[in-house]
């Protein structure tokens, strides 16, 4: 497959096809371009955009007042998504060492040092969208419902030809690691492609090519025709935000070049949320075996371009509501807040920011009223539109402390209602995770564990035909655009939280026809579809902790280097360089999670990784102690098919006590060499399989399912069966490297 080349002629004089190309070309002297393509046996002149990007060889855009197109890298506000990089100069540069091919991975070493002028790119391009100068930029939208890429560089000197490189990785260097010499790189991965700009100055030429690997090696993509699908340009002199460091230059020409690319007709559409590394890399010459020179991190990538400001959320919640027709009663406590609140505490964003409302109530009733008693009522609503995260977000909370309802039917030491709802650009989501009862009888039974929407009959003869105690009442809604959509709608949530709700139908000690709702809280948010992402229909969820300590069962455990990734995908990294709690010790350690959500599949990765783990210490000793662990879960849904599995676990000279384990215990074996402490390793759970059943053996561990499935594997969990033992009441436990995945997809 030919891959199309734009050549830029020095005779400019030939060649020019309209007065902005003239102007375009005009005054260079050395170096001037008119960019071409050869496509067969015609020559198709230079277009000056290519999806509404100029591409002049510069940062401004041509218009005066925006909004307008085409823009350029200086408009402002940016109408697209932007990925910006950074690099050094000079002997802390990050490079390749002497040998490294582009085309082999394998021998690539990662260090710093100088990198030959011509090759290295470094922070020179001054851009409103980033409070420091940057060594490079890529950018996606759609325009016309075609997706476009766009990319600049700057390097130091212009002594010679630029050679540089995109490329776009499926894995993450923190898991997948390019080689033993560069971890700093991700390992390549077929599908991954590279998009190459490389100039000829004494030909006075450009070319952009296009790659995808195979792998084994790179195979050229069709990039079609020049002005049409792609262009590009060098600076033919200074220009407005490039600043060049090297004063010793009289020529600043060809030291930033820029170029379009419509990926939709060439690589192939990139799915909105599909998660990719990048990276920015030099090059000696124009071969793909050529030596590699200097290179910047590999960051996520962002293809999508969100709305924040049309994003919304709203809410309201309320600790109780009193109605009864014979007292003429219907009051809502706490009172409105704020004024104009329909009932309860309310909150609304419209656009980034955040709003949040509360209020309570001390020792009800006020008034006197024989429905309900409580020592206290408080709500609180709080609505947040992040553009950082792109979600929209509204949380309602109300709990009730001391609650009595009409004289002992139904009494709670608390009732806490949560309601959530979350929407993104991609998808929407709500929960009532948080909401509970404590000590909770009703008409003189108690209920320790109540599902979603139990309702309990209460007898007609004392209470009225109909009346009944509804507990835990959820009304929940999910929209999204129809299929296919890929512009202007929306991703919208809703749910509402009763805790208790009792009706009484009849007449019973001065009251009738009466409604009494204890803990009600209500959420909603939206947020507009972006354009050109048709709705996705699959999710996923990750995460992962290095240490879970819970030594006080009666508080919620504390979480160190916990990471965590929404239903639409994303990445989530922490370095810790030690960990040092009453609870566990470990030298360096790692916690990632990435997913990613397509048009076909959902995928999850999960990975917890610690040294030198030291659990429980006692006496200069430890309950249990790992030279290296690596916790690491693993899901994929798709095509009728979903599975999750453990693949990269490891955990290395384990020891339990004074018992030498060794080296990778089977899946949740089981030690109880320690009285009163039950020690689990390699722990290995699916989601939806309850409580662990382990054996001294191990039981190996298979999660599948037809739409979803999900795994969580944790390194070392230590269990306390008897208070006192360790130091430590009874019920406390330790997780040590901890890893969860799951995925969906129809």
């Amino acid at each position: 497959m030919a891959i199309s080349k734009a050549l830029l002629s020095c005779d400019g004089t030939a060649r020019t096809s309209s007065k902005r190309s003239a102007r375009r070309i005009a005054g260079v002297a050395a170096l001037a371009f008119l960019v071409a393509a050869t496509l067969g046996s015609s020559i198709v002149l230079a277009g000056n955009s290519v999806g509404s990007f100029e591409i002049d060889g510069n940062l401004a855009p041509d218009y005066a007042t925006p909004p307008a197109e085409p823009i350029d890298w200086l408009s402002n506000p940016f109408p697209a998504s932007l990925t910006t990089f950074h690099d050094a100069t000079g002997q802390g540069d990050s490079i390749f060492g002497m040998g490294s091919k582009e085309n082999d991975q394998s021998s690539w070493v990662c260090t710093t040092g100088s990198a030959p002028q011509k090759d290295d790119v470094l922070d020179q391009i001054s851009i409103p969208q980033d409070s420091s100068p940057v060594a490079g930029e890529i950018a996606f939208r759609f325009v016309d419902g075609k997706q476009f890429m766009y990319a600049n560089w700057s390097r130091l000197s212009n002594n010679g030809n630029a050679h540089i490189d995109y490329e776009f990785n499926q894995n993450d260097p923190a898991v997948s690691p390019a080689s033993p010499g560069c971890s700093q790189l991700p390992k390549r991965k077929v599908g991954d492609f590279l998009v190459s700009f490389d100039t000829d100055v004494a030909a006075g030429t450009i070319a952009v090519t296009a790659f995808s690997w195979n792998g084994a090696t790179f195979v050229p993509l069709a990039t079609g025709s020049q002005g049409l699908l792609w262009d590009a340009a060098v600076n033919p002199g200074p220009i407005t935000g490039l600043i060049a460091v090297n004063s010793s230059l009289k020529d600043v020409s060809n030291l930033f070049g820029e170029l379009a690319l419509n990926v939709s007709d060439t690589i192939g559409t990139i799915p909105c949320n599909q998660v990719l590394f990048v990276s920015m890399k030099t090059r000696a010459s124009t071969s793909l075996s050529a030596e590699l020179k200097d290179r910047t991190r590999a960051v996520p990538v962002n293809f999508t371009v969100f709305n924040s400001a049309g994003a919304h959320a709203s809410g309201n919640a309320f600790a109780a509501r009193l109605q009864d027709a014979l007292l003429g009663l219907d009051t809502t406590l706490p009172a409105a807040t704020p004024v104009g609140c329909a009932q309860g505490v309310c909150s609304s964003q419209s656009g980034p920011g955040s709003t949040s409302n509360g209020n309570q109530v001390l020792a009800v009733p006020p008034p006197p009223q024989p429905l309900l008693s409580a020592s206290v009522l408080t709500a609180s609503s709080t609505s947040t539109v992040d553009p950082a995260s792109n979600t929209a977000t509204d949380t309602g909370l109300a709990e009730s402390a001391g609650v009595n309802v009409l004289g002992g039917l139904v009494t709670a030491d608390v009732v806490r209602a949560v309601a959530n709802a979350k929407a993104t650009g991609f998808n929407a989501s709500v929960s009532i995770a948080g909401s509970a009862f404590k000590n909770l009888v009703v008409n003189g039974t108690q209920l320790n564990n109540v599902d979603p929407n139990t309702r309990i009959d209460l007898p007609a003869a004392a209470f009225g035909l109909g009346s009944y105690v509804a507990l835990l009442e959820e009304t929940a809604s999910i929209s999204q655009p129809p299929a296919g959509q890929i512009s202007g709608g929306s991703f919208a949530a809703d749910v509402t939280v009763n805790m208790i709700h009792v009706h009484i139908a009849g007449v019973i000690g001065g009251i009738e026809a009466a409604d009494v709702i204890v803990s009600q809280a209500a959420a909603h948010a939206d947020f507009p579809q972006p354009g050109g992402c048709p709705a996705l229909v699959g999710t996923v969820s990750g995460d992962a902790t290095i240490l879970d300590e819970q030594t006080d069962p009666a508080a919620l455990p504390v979480l160190f280097g916990r990471v965590a990734i929404p239903p639409q995908g994303g990445h989530d990294h922490q370095d810790l360089d030690q960990l040092t709690t009453s609870a566990a010790t470990s030298g360096t350690s790692v916690s990632d999670s990435l997913g990613s959500v397509t048009s076909t599949t959902s995928t999850s990765t999960s990975l917890a990784q610690a040294q030198n783990v030291c659990v429980v210490p006692t006496a200069g000793a430890c309950t249990v102690s790992v030279r290296a662990l690596s916790s690491q879960a693993n899901s994929t849904s798709g095509g009728g098919a979903s599975s999750s599995n453990a693949n990269g676990t490891s955990l290395l000279g384990v020891t339990v006590g004074s018992t030498m384990i060794g080296d990778n215990p089977a899946p949740n074996t089981c030690i109880s060499v320690i009285p009163n402490v039950a020690v689990i390793l390699n722990e290995q759970v699916c989601d939806g399989a309850g409580t662990l059943n382990c054996s001294p053996t191990g039981t190996p561990v298979t999660c599948s399912g037809s739409t979803s499935s999900g795994l969580t594997v944790r390194a070392v969990h230590v269990i306390v069966t008897d208070g006192g033992t360790l130091g430590l009441p009874a019920g406390a436990n330790v997780i040590v490297g901890e890893a969860h995945a799951d995925s969906s997809h129809p």
